[in-house]
């Protein structure tokens, strides 16, 4: 059994600037100023780590006592926007199939590794029409750790209580961040970039992933890639 996580943005859609401008409004609300705007400087970060980048100068603890309100007010920001989301954002190339594809595999189970709070990536997935290719329960978000290296013991730990077993070697973490890629090294994934976010594959390359892909167009090469 291989456990499939898929970073969001980037990986599998792009929301077309939407999030993002959600995002620093949420946090101009809650925590009095947005974040950078620059795409890749927040690039495979957690909400939580760019919460507290962002705002270096305030205690963890007084930041992370308004997660719950910074998390609400980003889900009203991207309610009022989802339309909008809806016309700009989009699916990358050759996702659905290879969503389609590893979803009716019998050794294969999928979910989501992202910096996106759970609530979020239900979302950003529902309105892309991407949420039924994959288990949210055994997926892992940005509320769950700040630090994105955390994050593969959340969806094992997860999987366990699912039934499935699964340890380090069988997962495949697939992202287009050099996070993605760190991330899954330090638990002894399989690690597959995509050149679809901000980073090349040469950036890509340079970080020594097990694959690195230009997209998901190509259902051989993804099925190549993820082993």
């Amino acid at each position: 059994m291989k456990l499939l996580l898929w970073d969001i943005d980037g990986t599998l859609l792009y929301s077309g600037g939407v999030a993002g401008e959600a995002m620093r409004a949420a946090m101009s609300r809650v925590y009095g100023r947005p974040s950078s705007n620059d795409r890749r400087e927040y690039a495979g970060k957690t909400d939580q780590q760019i919460i507290l980048e962002t705002f270096a100068d305030v205690s963890h603890d007084e930041l992370k006592s308004k997660l719950d309100d910074f998390a609400q007010a980003y889900m009203a920001e991207l309610t009022v926007r989802r339309d909008e989301m809806a016309q700009r954002g989009r699916v990358l190339p050759g996702v659905p199939t290879a969503l389609a594809h590893f979803q009716h595999q019998p050794d294969i189970h999928q979910s989501v590794l992202t910096g996106n709070m759970m609530a979020v990536a239900e979302l950003k997935l529902q309105l892309t029409n991407l949420i039924g290719y994959v288990d949210m329960q055994t997926g892992a978000y940005g509320s769950d750790h700040h630090a994105r290296v955390e994050l593969p013991r959340f969806a094992l730990a997860r999987a366990a209580q699912r039934g499935l077993h699964i340890n380090g070697s069988q997962l495949v973490i697939i992202g287009d961040t050099p996070n993605d890629i760190a991330c899954g090294k330090a638990h002894g994934a399989r690690t597959v970039a995509v050149a679809t976010g901000p980073f090349s594959v040469a950036d890509l390359a340079a970080h020594h992933p097990d694959a690195v892909l230009a997209d998901l167009a190509d259902l051989d090469a993804v099925k190549a890639a993820i082993g």
